[in-house]
């Protein structure tokens, strides 16, 4: 009977060291999931650009929240788009931002003369502020296609740089890049933008572009909630009080308000 206790006994403690070390196991394996998660995603050269001495270390400081994915120059986007749903999918969401290119004119802007040098808007932007009669038109050179290594922007079929809102992650690298300071980053949850940057008061835009901003204040007057104010002559709808009834986009001549 006495060896019989003693043989429970071992067995009961045995399993309660196996117990204890698969606990111990599954405690350590929760605790660097989300690291593990984070740092397969990551390209793993340890390169260092992003400020940690290796990518192991920036997973754990993007698991902590301290780092953004978009941190690292080499990550692909659509890896970083994982990291990001993953950790506060609906904070993600709400706070997302992305680009928008306030003109349309291209090839229906007129242009003043013509121009044959470097493909590049800085570099065209120097010469009497590029070839277009509208100083505030986009050039079309691509240099924002160019800054974008998330392929989120192209230049359309009109002749004007276009965002691609379903990859856009509101990095802001297009922003910086554009001469005439046409790309803006604007709520993803917002529908509707003013497609046009038109600051001159001078009258007589549609002799420059078909398209253009006429200052007519017919945005102004239908809005419902005046969620459309004039900041440097050109129209702004304000996120916060827009509630997207369209009634500007309706009534604008040109349709420089347009639906996102």
């Amino acid at each position: 009977m006495v060896k019989v206790l003693i043989i429970i006994g071992i067995l009961i403690v045995s399993v309660g060291v196996v117990a204890l070390i698969a606990y111990l196991a599954h405690k350590k394996r929760n605790l660097s999931t989300d690291t593990d998660f984070v740092r397969n995603l990551l390209p793993g050269v340890d390169c260092s650009m992003c400020g940690e001495k290796n990518c192991t270390e920036f997973a754990k400081k993007i698991t902590a929240g301290t780092k953004d994915p978009d941190m690292c120059k080499l990550i692909k986007p659509n890896n970083a788009e994982k990291i990001r749903r993953y950790f506060k999918p609906k904070q993600v969401q709400s706070a997302k931002v992305v680009a928008m290119v306030r003109c349309k004119g291209g090839h229906r802007a007129e242009d003043k003369f013509n121009y044959v040098g470097a493909k590049s808007c800085a570099i065209e932007e120097r010469l009497h502020s590029g070839c277009k009669a509208c100083k505030f038109a986009c050039l079309g050179c691509g240099d924002c296609v160019e800054a974008c290594r998330y392929r989120a922007i192209k230049i359309n079929d009109k002749g004007t740089a276009e965002v691609i809102r379903g990859k856009c992650v509101g990095c802001g690298a297009c922003v910086n890049v554009c001469p005439n300071g046409l790309i803006t980053m604007n709520k993803i949850s917002l529908s509707v933008g003013v497609i046009c940057n038109n600051q001159s008061s001078e009258p007589g835009i549609e002799k420059k572009c078909a398209v253009g901003c006429t200052h007519c204040g017919n945005c102004i007057k239908v809005c419902p909630v005046g969620a459309v104010k004039v900041v440097d002559n050109v129209p702004v709808i304000d996120p916060d009080k827009c509630i997207e009834c369209y009634k500007c986009v309706m009534v604008c001549p040109n349709h420089c308000i347009s639906r996102l």
